[in-house]
């Protein structure tokens, strides 16, 4: 064999050596051993406002997001509850299932919560437009408006925010929220509130203030549902920090043992390292409780552990290989964490990329031990924002988050924010969730006094998808195609140079 030849195949081998053993020939986010993400794929209509997503899925192949959308920019303004759902391989056109005009033009965010009940069907919160609601729909007919029930207001008489729901292994919905109280030391500041049904949502225990901070803003709740029947609340403190201008306080958590029976006096996380915001809690399978938060002060973001349902934890240990964005930019921005079968915990959260400073969404895992990742999710031009997970079948992981353009970062009127969704499959061993039979339909009760049926919703024809998604992970098929091919190529070109110089040497 001549030395053009041999050097040929060295230089192919090594070639294929190489892309082998970076496992990609073009940017590839989110591979390891222990997840894969898929290309994230945009929900929404970029020509309509879309913000504040949330999503569930259930274990026969269903994916439900809801986010605050609406119309704006010089056309009849309204506020509404946009949905779609993944069935059959294909994503429904969004809908809107609540909807009400914007007052004199002006609208408000639609802040949104959903969950799947005991019978399987959805569930969700919602802010409309300033008091929170409750409603539901089964889950076959959930893009229909008119399968869901009358909506149920949960708020007081003053505006509320941000909230979030949750359904526990026996059936009880839980429900937090931030609402504001009057008081003169801290104007338009909110308090944590609290309530549960246990009749799938026809009634509602009495609120219960959680915070009780009156010179402070207590903002965007988080609840898990823990093991045993504990129920853990964290929420961010400041003094006036979205109202006044005031500084970041702090994170506080309160704890129920008895699934929300009653509650132990909240306690604060405070540190000499920063002020901790932006807190989310999680319990892995070895029942020890996370908690993850970043300090306002710097770019640091930290976890501590504990042992016995949250009296002592662990000192602030730094988040490895994460860095969180700028807290002046979007102090808005919240993260999330969910569990798989195995017991591990998976964090999202937005985050800064490389020395540029560019923002990506990534995914952290947790395995009781150690961490796993990050693993980069997507990332573009747009800002990403609000990162909202679930877990399916125990392994299946989904996400979704919503983006600002950066010509509109600030101005939500005129601003093209848009939803996006993205999946990846776990090592974790697939568990599948049983419901537990619908009952017979029972007469539904009088509305509670206060609550209103909103407006019938308008219909909603969404543009044509636009190509041009921002960077994710591409499908593990594309890379083995990708390989093979240039296999094939390489080979044939060889082959061919290898037959000619054996002619010429003959």
């Amino acid at each position: 064999m001549s030395w053009k030849l041999r050097s040929g195949w060295i230089a192919l081998l090594a070639g294929l050596f190489l892309a082998l053993g970076t496992g990609r020939f073009a940017p590839a986010f989110g591979q390891g051993e222990a997840v894969r993400w898929e290309k994230p794929v945009r929900l929404s209509d970029p020509n309509r406002m879309a913000w504040f997503p949330d999503v569930i899925a259930d274990d026969a192949g269903n994916v439900v997001v809801i986010w605050s959308g609406g119309i704006r920019r010089g056309k009849s303004a309204f506020d509404a509850l946009m949905l779609a759902r993944f069935h059959k391989e294909n994503w429904s056109n969004p809908v809107d299932i609540q909807a009400m005009p914007a007052f004199e033009d002006v609208g408000v965010a639609v802040r949104n919560s959903i969950a799947l009940d005991r019978y399987g069907d959805v569930v969700v919160t919602f802010r409309m437009p300033l008091s929170l609601y409750f409603s539901k729909a089964p889950m076959q007919s959930v893009d229909s408006a008119q399968s869901w029930t009358p909506p149920r207001r949960l708020s007081g008489s003053n505006v509320a925010y941000y909230n979030e729901l949750g359904v526990d292994r026996e059936g009880r919905i839980h429900v937090v929220w931030s609402e504001i109280v009057t008081n003169p030391s801290c104007e338009q500041c909110a308090d944590i509130f609290y309530r549960f049904s246990d009749d799938d949502g026809e009634t509602w225990s009495p609120p219960v203030n959680l915070s009780r901070t009156p010179g402070d803003d207590s903002l965007k709740p988080h609840l898990w549902i823990g093991e045993g029947g504990w129920l853990y609340v964290t929420w961010q403190e400041s003094e006036g920090l979205f109202t006044g201008g005031g500084k970041p306080a702090g994170v506080r958590l309160a704890r129920s043992p008895d699934r929300g029976r009653t509650w132990k006096e909240p306690m604060w996380i405070t540190a000499t390292i920063g002020t901790p915001q932006q807190a989310v809690i999680g319990e892995d399978g070895q029942g020890t409780l996370l908690l993850i938060w970043r300090t306002a002060e710097g770019p640091g973001v930290y976890f501590q552990r504990s042992r016995d349902h949250g009296e002592s934890w662990t000192s602030p240990t730094l988040l490895p290989g994460f860095q969180a964005r700028p807290w002046t930019q979007i102090p808005y921005d919240d993260y999330d964490m969910a569990m798989d079968s195995l017991g591990r915990l998976h964090f999202v959260g937005v985050g800064a990329l490389g020395a540029e400073g560019q923002l990506g969404v990534w995914h952290l895992i947790w395995d009781g031990a150690t961490w796993q990742g990050p693993f980069l999710v997507s990332t573009g031009r747009n800002l990403p924002e609000w990162t909202r997970l679930v877990v399916s079948e125990g392994r299946r992981l989904h996400l979704v988050w919503f983006e600002r353009d950066p010509e509109h970062l600030y101005k939500s009127e005129e601003g093209r924010y848009t939803v996006w969704y993205s999946t990846a499959l776990t090592n974790a061993p697939p568990v599948r969730r049983t419901p537990v039979p619908t009952p017979t339909p029972t007469r539904s009760l009088p509305l509670p006094s206060g609550a209103r049926v909103l407006p019938t919703p308008t219909s909603f024809v969404p543009r044509t998808m636009d190509p041009n998604l921002p960077a994710g992970q591409p499908r593990p098929d594309s890379e083995a195609l990708r390989l093979i091919v240039l296999m094939g190529g390489g080979v044939i070109v060889l082959s061919t140079i290898g037959g000619w110089a054996l002619r010429q040497r003959s």
